[in-house]
């Protein structure tokens, strides 16, 4: 019996030594390059992927066939569209397509059916975290038709960035994609 128990605990130990996951420091430059996009207030991030909640009704549309192919309810490649976040200095501006489910109804445009805001951001935070290597930020806006958004995410040291929003009306969505600093004329 002790047998079993010092086998169970050496396999358990390596299990753990195993699968802890090291995460390789960063090199310099990715470190330069990524503090100097992030002082140039001056981010376009691009969405590739919108990943909305999966839902009943989500999954009941993945079903229909009404996905793009190589999606699937809480993955869908929007490459192609126009969807993007930008944070300029003291303003943000964000078009992105909207999958998922409203929470309260409103009047229906169907030519802004997506997250449209554009405006100053309360509550704006940029910080560096120093233990995962990325910065993290977040903010509030409101757009022109009074639907509040919460704007949260993480920019990575390879250019990648994943964010996601919650509004008062909507179904909280996340995007990943990639993002670089703004050209200016």
């Amino acid at each position: 019996m002790k047998t079993l128990g010092s086998i169970t605990i050496l396999f358990l130990g390596v299990l753990l030594i195993g699968c802890s996951a090291s995460k390789a420091p960063i090199s310099t430059e990715e470190k330069a390059k990524l503090d100097e996009l992030v002082q140039s207030e001056a981010l376009h991030l691009e969405a590739r992927w919108a990943n909305p909640l999966s839902t009943r009704s989500m999954n009941s549309i993945a079903t229909s066939g009404l996905l793009p192919p190589g999606t699937s309810p809480n993955r869908i490649d929007i490459i192609g569209t126009t969807s993007y976040l930008k944070m300029e200095k003291d303003s943000v501006f964000a078009i992105l397509p909207y999958y998922g489910e409203r929470q309260f109804g409103s009047t229906y445009n169907p030519a802004d059916v997506g997250i449209q805001f554009k405006g100053v951001p309360e509550n704006y935070e940029m910080a560096y975290n120093e233990k995962k290597q990325q910065y993290e930020f977040q903010f509030d806006v409101i757009n022109d038709q009074g639907e509040g958004f919460n704007v949260n995410g993480t920019l990575f040291p390879n250019l990648r960035t994943i964010f996601y929003i919650n509004s008062t009306e909507r179904m909280t969505i996340g995007y990943s994609g990639t993002f670089d600093a703004i050209e200016t004329e």
